[in-house]
């Protein structure tokens, strides 16, 4: 009989654990979770943070930054599923699966277009381009500018440069903050059919209430507007990345169409 007894205590003190390893995010209090990749996606909220003041402060300024290294893998989508996040930014891929799982979450807006830059070698028709694994969207890309019968090859976003630099492919689809240190020619994904929507945000739609969402949404917009400046964007990826970017690359970022883009909901106007 004390065995029978024995087996629910110790589920009851494992379940408790697991809930403390695992916090939930703090209704309408505590600090706003944030969540953002770290390459040009996550830019936007690290300009919010340290230049529109958004960093410290204890009221309006409360945010703590989490980081989601991969917006599309299983990890930064189960964290959102636990609501420890209130917001984030997250490719389009990512963000499909996440609200086809979860009804809490729903999309804002998109915040950045063309910011996956396709590089392949000069003078070379592509057979082959290396995308990130679970990005529709770059596959898309890849059969916009090439055609169909050019293949693409899904590795982990991080082993893109050097499947490039192995010659394991002709080409990549690459984030541009990577893809301008990698040699070959350039070419914007909006050189097929038009746009494309490279990062959107994403709400908890509880945190909707909280006054803090409005603050938000419109320190975001100015954040947009301060980053599609020439002179901005060269001080913000020096700061974010520690990279100096010449005028000419500047030049070239927005000849490949790479822009922020964001405009807020009329619904929350």
């Amino acid at each position: 009989m004390k065995n029978f007894l024995f087996i629910p205590a110790v589920f009851v003190l494992l379940l408790a654990a697991a809930c403390s390893a695992f916090p939930q995010r703090e209704e309408h209090g505590g600090k706003v979770k944030i969540g953002a990749p770290d390459d040009t996606g996550g830019m936007i909220i690290h300009y919010l943070v340290n230049e529109k003041g958004y960093g410290g402060a204890e009221v309006r300024n409360n945010f703590e930054l989490y980081p989601v290294k991969d917006c599309c893998s299983s990890t930064s989508q189960w964290a959102l599923s636990t609501n420890q996040y209130d917001l984030a930014v997250m490719c389009p891929d990512a963000a499909e699966s996440l609200l086809e799982k979860d009804g809490r979450f729903e999309v804002v807006g998109p915040c950045l277009i063309n910011s996956d830059i396709v590089v392949i070698r000069p003078g070379l028709t592509p057979q082959k381009v290396g995308i990130a694994r679970n990005r529709n969207h770059q596959a898309q890309i890849v059969a916009e500018l090439f055609g169909h019968d050019c293949a693409t090859a899904p590795v982990l976003p991080a082993a893109i440069p050097f499947a490039y630099e192995k010659n394991a492919v002709d080409g990549v689809v690459v984030d541009a903050l990577k893809g301008f240190s990698m040699t070959g020619d350039k070419l914007s994904p909006a050189a097929g059919s038009g746009s494309h929507v490279t990062y959107v945000l994403v709400v908890n739609k509880s945190f909707k209430e909280d006054p803090r969402y409005q603050e938000f949404l419109h320190l975001f917009q100015e954040s947009v507007e301060d980053l599609n400046s020439p002179d901005v964007l060269m001080e913000e990826i020096r700061k974010y990345k520690d990279i100096d970017f010449t005028r000419e690359e500047v030049e070239l970022w927005i000849r490949l169409g790479i822009r922020h883009v964001f405009a807020i909901p009329a619904t929350c106007g």
